[in-house]
């Protein structure tokens, strides 16, 4: 059986348990009930079992749930005890945290953990964010020369830990001249409407693995191939914005990012979610870091919201 439990997923398994509902378990976590729903099904997929009788009359545990749900409930008080313990002990004064990121990943998980790390007794942790393709920041990890990355695709696992931190169903956004042109609803929007457009992308170096499966699924939805690519990073958003203005291009990118967006442009979902945009964290699994811990767990805490 190989273990994919996250504390996230038993968190939500005895959420619903003591609840007696998915709806309320929902609510006590102060998360939405899809969410809280997908966690629970991911751990019965991980331990290859039924851990819950779902009926009209609410959700009661199996019993297999019941044997597991005492378990969980020690698993989450020891981890939230060893939380507790670890802010008692004074941080390393003026330490360095050196982090690297990937051109397109959301930086929300980022952010808020940041926040939460200069609030905390690691406030005197000097983060030190650079960008970096993929490959490379894999390569920096194991080499030592790097505490932590954010990237959008599944690093080696090979001496590192790794966590999901972010899942994002990509919208596009193209020009509002094109959305007329091509007599496009916002509502209804599938992949193959944009055959004649080109994917304004990312260079394949920065990320592999991401940028071949894009291309995939754009084959796959009769999408041309050609591809124009520009620098992600928030200094060139301008310029990316003026070259979809232009027209007879589309760039992918999730709802969350489009607050920025000139009147020239407009962000339109996809019919079936056909591409989902992932950020993992990963880190040297030899580390002892109290501050990288907290770190990752703020942005392990978030993805879970």
């Amino acid at each position: 059986m190989e273990s994919r439990v996250e504390i996230r997923h038993l968190r939500a398994f005895v959420a619903v348990v003591e609840a007696g509902s998915f709806s309320a378990g929902a609510r006590t976590l102060k998360v939405s009930q899809p969410a809280l729903s997908q966690n629970v099904a991911l751990l019965e997929q991980s331990l290859d079992r039924h851990l819950l009788n779902r009926g009209p009359c609410g959700v009661s545990p199996t019993p297999a749930g019941t044997a597991f749900l005492g378990e969980a409930r020690l698993l989450i008080r020891r981890f939230e005890r060893a939380l507790a313990m670890m802010a008692n002990f004074a941080p390393e004064a003026d330490s360095v945290l050196r982090m690297a990121v990937s051109a397109d990943i959301t930086v929300q998980p980022l952010t808020e953990a940041l926040a939460k790390l200069a609030a905390s007794p690691f406030r005197n942790t000097a983060v030190r964010i650079s960008q970096m393709p993929c490959p490379a920041q894999s390569v920096a990890l194991k080499k030592g020369e790097l505490e932590i990355a954010l990237m959008t695709e599944h690093p080696p696992a090979d001496g590192l830990d790794v966590a999901l931190v972010a899942e994002e169903p990509l919208g596009v956004v193209l020009a509002v001249e094109d959305v007329q042109r091509l007599s496009l609803r916002g509502s209804d929007l599938r992949l193959d409407e944009l055959s004649n457009l080109t994917w304004l992308g990312f260079p394949r170096s920065d990320s592999p693995a991401w940028h071949d499966h894009v291309l995939a699924v754009l084959r796959n939805h009769g999408v041309a191939t050609n591809v124009e690519t520009s620098d992600a990073t928030e200094l060139a958003a301008a310029v990316r914005f003026a070259q979809l203005s232009m027209g007879g291009r589309f760039a992918l990118t999730p709802r969350g990012n489009t607050q920025d967006l000139p009147p020239t442009l407009r962000w339109m979902p996809l019919v079936g979610e056909p591409l989902t945009r992932r950020t993992w964290t990963a880190w040297p699994a030899w580390s002892t870091r109290r501050d990288l811990g907290l770190l990752v767990a703020a942005m392990e805490m978030n993805s879970a919201q």
